[in-house]
């Protein structure tokens, strides 16, 4: 498996994860009648993308057996 199509699953994946912890923290912080929810949620979603990214990468090449550093030289 190519190394890109493991980075795309692994965005695709974190997104998803980051859309819906996003979306209920803010809920059960704010309220979806607040003003602020919108923001809030984005600045979650940035943090989460970033907590989960690193994680879920490493184990989708653990898993297909793909060496990192073989793959960026080609």
């Amino acid at each position: 498996m190519n190394y890109n199509i493991v980075i795309v699953i692994s965005v695709v994946i974190c997104a998803i994860i980051s859309l819906f912890i996003s979306y209920y923290l803010a809920l059960f912080i704010v309220g979806e009648d607040s003003n602020f929810f919108k923001a809030l949620q984005l600045i979650i979603a940035i943090i989460s993308m970033t907590t989960f990214y690193a994680p879920t990468k490493h184990i989708i090449i653990k898993f297909m057996n793909l060496n990192e550093d073989e793959s960026e030289n080609k």
